[in-house]
């Protein structure tokens, strides 16, 4: 619905009914007075005619039938400030047909009705509750015939009985629109609302749900935005600031080798350092043999 500053809209969604009331309506208080005219004029005497025409005015009489608006109807008046705060007044009314009632059949309008004013910025959801209803139905269901025995036709039938309540809550979201741009804006959003509702419930397949993004309540959409620029920019730095280093100088070095200990013949054995140093083994012991010394005793 759109309304302007200052101005009462309203929508109306329903049905107009007619309502059976008892009374004379205007035309029919008219016309049995001419009736009479009529007749007092038979009886004086007078001309024929003006008896006839009075009789006429008597058959034109009847009963009135009024008629009745039911369903939604709500009524809205917006009033703007300068800081985009809107004050609405609102009216609410809910009505619908009750059953009928009575031998004559006459049919209750079952109506509930808000009003209040509320002050809300550009784009901030109101809530209007408190419209309950209870409804109790009760139904009934019998066999044929045999329900309608007395007494033994209870066997033969059941009554159920059901209550019903329910709450009725209005959500209200004011939008400023100034121009065309804005109304614009407000379309395609709720288009893409609309297309997003029925690829989720009425497209077949498997859809992730993804919970929707309060914005007024988080640090916002721009600033989420330049966050992620700015891990991208420290990011693309880094990865520059590696292309700009030099790599390392490689330096040739000798074979890593084990020394496992002096092959059989003991030569050609060294062991290799990771820096490239050559370690000898170390030169296995020498052992001298001492010669046989024979010493002569001779006795005289």
């Amino acid at each position: 619905i759109i309304a302007m500053d200052n101005v009462q809209a309203e929508i109306n969604i329903g049905q107009n009914v007619p309502l059976q009331t008892s009374g004379i309506a205007p035309g029919a208080l008219g016309g049995g007075l001419g009736g009479l005219a009529g007749l007092a004029g038979l009886a004086g005497g007078s001309s024929g005619a003006s008896g006839l025409a009075g009789l006429a005015g008597g058959v034109g009489g009847g009963f009135g039938v009024p008629r009745q608006d039911v369903g939604t109807i709500i009524r809205i008046t917006p009033h703007i400030n300068e800081h985009d705060e809107i004050r609405m007044e609102l009216e609410e009314e809910i009505s619908d047909v009750g059953a009928a009632q009575g031998d004559l059949g006459v049919v209750p309008i079952n109506r509930r009705t808000a009003k209040t004013e509320v002050m809300v910025r550009d784009q901030q959801t109101v809530v209007i509750g408190g419209l309950m209803r209870d409804t109790v139905t009760t139904s009934e269901s019998k066999i044929p015939i045999l329900g309608d025995i007395p007494l033994l036709g209870a066997l033969f039938r059941s009554t159920t009985r059901q209550t019903t309540k329910s709450n009725l809550l209005l959500f209200l979201t004011p939008y400023i629109i100034r121009d065309m741009s804005d109304l614009r804006a407000i379309y395609e959003r709720k288009m893409r609302e609309r297309q997003e509702f029925l690829d989720r419930y009425f497209v077949f397949g498997d859809h992730d749900y993804e919970p929707p993004v309060d914005y007024s309540r988080t640090r916002g959409l721009v600033a989420e935005i330049i966050g992620e620029l700015r891990e991208l920019d420290e990011e693309m730095a880094l990865e520059a600031a590696l292309q700009a280093e030099p790599p390392p100088e490689h330096v040739a070095r000798a074979p890593i080798g084990i020394y496992d200990g002096p092959s059989e013949d003991g030569e050609g054995d060294v062991v290799i350092t990771p820096e490239g140093d050559v370690i000898e083994p170390p030169p296995e012991p020498q052992i001298s043999e001492t010669p046989n010394v024979t010493v002569e005793t001779s006795e005289e």
